[in-house]
């Protein structure tokens, strides 16, 4: 199948076996990209490689030094403020085009974001909470692709591989998930419902400002004393 690949098939091929690596933390920040290790890994050519390095250069996640080559991106405060001041922005960008006059939240949209909030609530009390995440980022993702705004969509979305990567490295522990699913999930989705834009937005916003102190004061940990990783 490989074989019958065209050359960019094969780099994003290559770039989404990579990207993959880097978000559940097999690749780690500073871990050196050697073209011919990624060649024998994904099984394609250099070309596509060196194609995928520079595409996942250009969304964060490697990092290309001169006459060094290529090494996974450092997770730093200034990364997570940037992934979440974009989505937080994205979010608002959604939440004015579906609460205006003109706005279009179907109702299908609205049915799945109501079970979606539900979950949040159901989700909560389990032991692993792998699962209130994914429901968390299904449900911000639910919003934004209730737009059909196509470049709100895209951006949004790739941005959630960022999320998903602090998750995994910096190991958050969520100990109040169903004050959480009522204050942001529960809150956000009654807001929608009720078509209240000013408070849709400012729940929007908090939800967001949490998630970013919750990764900046556990960056400031680790590179500090290796306090507990609590959130």
């Amino acid at each position: 199948m490989l074989a019958a690949m065209t050359i960019v098939e094969s780099a994003e091929f290559a770039a989404e076996q990579i990207r993959k690596a880097i978000i559940s933390g097999t690749l780690k920040p500073g871990d050196r990209l050697v073209e011919q290790q990624l060649t024998d890994m994904i099984n394609v050519s250099r070309h596509p490689v060196r194609e995928a390095l520079r595409l996942l250069s250009r969304e964060g996640f490697v990092e290309l030094r001169r006459n060094r080559g290529a090494i996974v991106s450092a997770l730093d405060a200034a990364s997570v403020v940037e992934v979440y001041d974009i989505r937080m922005a994205l979010g608002k960008i959604a939440l004015r085009h579906l609460l205006t006059e003109d706005g279009r939240l179907a109702s299908v949209d609205l049915k799945r974001l109501e079970q979606l909030a539900s979950n949040a609530i159901r989700f909560a009390d389990l032991d692993d909470q792998a699962t209130t995440v994914s429901n968390d980022l299904e449900f911000q993702q639910a919003i934004i692709d209730a737009t059909g705004l196509q470049r709100t969509i895209r951006y949004f979305s790739e941005l959630t591989g960022d999320v998903r990567r602090f998750n995994n490295l910096l190991g958050v522990v969520y100990t109040d998930r169903r004050g959480d699913a009522e204050k942001y999930v529960v809150a956000l989705y009654k807001a929608l419902h009720d078509r209240d834009l000013p408070l849709a937005e400012n729940v929007w916003e908090a939800k967001f400002r949490k998630a970013t102190e919750r990764y900046l004061s556990l960056i400031t940990n680790d590179t500090s004393d290796g306090a507990s990783k609590q959130a």
